[in-house]
């Protein structure tokens, strides 16, 4: 829930969320200190006379005459307002920028340890090697960091409490009202700077274009993704230092034993002399003393930044959430696409959600998609050519081995044919001799052999 408020200082109008109320905010046009009411005082307040409730808007002819003169002004001499479609996460920082500042509060850091050296816990910092320097570095490095998010935070969170749409210009959002919203915006204070501002502007730009209700509503949704992983990615570089903190501590103790151990030996080497073994073993404490306190100061530390760099992206993911409940609440509600429903489509009521928003919905993520579709039919109708090709190129094959089959059947019907004829003939010559054979006689007749006699040769 919303509720707006003029400042005390400039007078000027803001909107505020209901978890503000009783708070102190620092106003995004005059950068001073406002109390903001809270809902109680604010009841009580709002049926006094106008008067009496300076802080509080009251709806009066005098205010709707002179919202109609802003209107009125900023139609006759809109501001083109001009948003970077590549613009990176607002709360971003410089990593040049940072790493300077970190490196300077390093420098003053190791002179005020110069100038106190004599106390026993500086000793952590500047008699331990290299990698204690590292590890402070990294920290201020770091912090730096955390400074100038807090910063831009700040600034986020003061660019919430602006009147980005008010309803003195219009009560609905339409095509012919738009140049209106845009003139007003362009008068605010950092324009290209808010999540808020630019959030709302390019969802009046793309209202403006796509003439669609819906499709504004599916925008706005994937232009909430885009900023909250914009504000993930923004703590990139501090996940990598609070990773590499510790990963220096283990370095410094490697060292350490390293160096303990090479002591111990050369202890163990003069182990005839007390006077050599005692330097030895000063050097092995001093080794075992480098790895637990870089160790210990690095793990200290880590934790030091992991604290606060949480509690930081807690408030930046609340901050996106603010940007889009504001834009449900005072964008999308109001947007008339002149359709059935109006302002109204796309907002759940007691009888349940608009089957035609929902058509909408679906028809305008489908559309997303339209452009793949057509390019997958494009090969589709590719695909399905050069099979048609390919199997014209099959029948003609097979209509060649269908014609090679029929010759070599042919010409083996007249070799057939031939070699029949030449049968045929033969039978006929074979039935022609056994015919004549069968007009001649033939007798056949067995004649005895002479006998032979006993008085008498053969």
């Amino acid at each position: 829930m919303y509720f707006q408020i003029h400042c005390n200082h400039c007078g000027k109008t803001l909107k505020v969320r209901e978890e503000l109320s009783g708070r102190k905010c620092g106003c995004p046009h005059c950068h001073k200190t406002v109390q903001i009411p809270t809902l109680s005082t604010l009841g009580k307040e709002s049926a006094q006379p106008a008067s009496q409730a300076p802080g509080i808007q009251i709806d009066t002819r005098s205010a709707a005459k002179s919202a109609a003169k802003s209107a009125v002004r900023s139609v006759e001499s809109p501001k083109k307002i001009r948003v970077d479609a590549s613009y990176v996460d607002s709360t971003n920082v410089s990593m040049v920028w940072s790493g300077l500042i970190g490196l300077s509060a390093t420098v003053l850091f190791y002179v005020v340890i110069l100038l106190i050296r004599h106390l026993p816990w500086t000793e952590i910092f500047w008699d331990r090697g290299w990698v204690p320097y590292a590890i402070v570095l990294m920290t201020f490095w770091s912090l730096a960091i955390l400074l100038l998010k807090a910063q831009k935070l700040a600034k986020q969170k003061q660019a919430m409490l602006l009147d980005v749409l008010p309803t003195e210009l219009s009560d609905e959002i339409t095509f012919d009202s738009i140049d209106k919203f845009l003139a007003h915006i362009s008068r605010l204070p950092s324009v290209g700077d808010s999540f808020l501002v630019n959030r709302v502007v390019r969802g009046i730009e793309h209202f403006r274009v796509r003439k669609s209700t819906a499709e504004t509503v599916t925008m706005m949704e994937l232009q909430s993704a885009i900023d909250a992983n914009n504000v993930a990615g923004s703590y990139t570089l501090l996940k990598v230092f609070i990773w590499a903190l510790p990963i220096l501590g283990f370095i410094g103790t490697v060292i350490g034993i390293s160096a303990a151990v090479a002591g111990l030996s050369g202890s163990l080497e003069n182990a005839s002399d007390i006077s050599a073994i005692k330097g030895a073993l000063n050097e092995v404490f001093a080794g075992l003393g480098t790895a637990f306190d870089t160790t210990l100061l690095a793990l200290v530390l880590s934790l030091l930044i992991k604290v606060p760099a949480s509690a930081m992206q807690k408030s930046e993911e609340d901050l996106i959430t603010w940007v889009d409940e504001y834009c449900n609440e005072n964008l999308l509600k109001r947007l008339d696409d002149h359709r059935q429903g109006g302002a109204q489509r796309g907002v759940v009521g007691s009888s349940g959600v608009d089957v035609e928003v929902i058509r909408d919905v679906f028809a305008s993520a489908m559309s997303v998609y339209h452009e793949d579709w057509n390019r997958q039919v494009v090969e589709m109708n590719e695909a399905t050519q050069q099979l048609q090709q390919a199997f014209a190129a099959i029948g003609q094959q097979t209509e060649q081995m269908q014609l090679n089959v029929m010759d070599s059947v042919k010409v083996s019907d007249q070799s057939l044919e031939q070699h029949f004829t030449g049968l045929q003939q033969g039978l006929e010559k074979l039935n022609s001799v056994l015919t004549d054979l069968g007009k001649h006689q033939i007798v056949v007749q067995q004649v005895d052999p002479p006998k032979k006699g006993w008085f008498r040769r053969g």
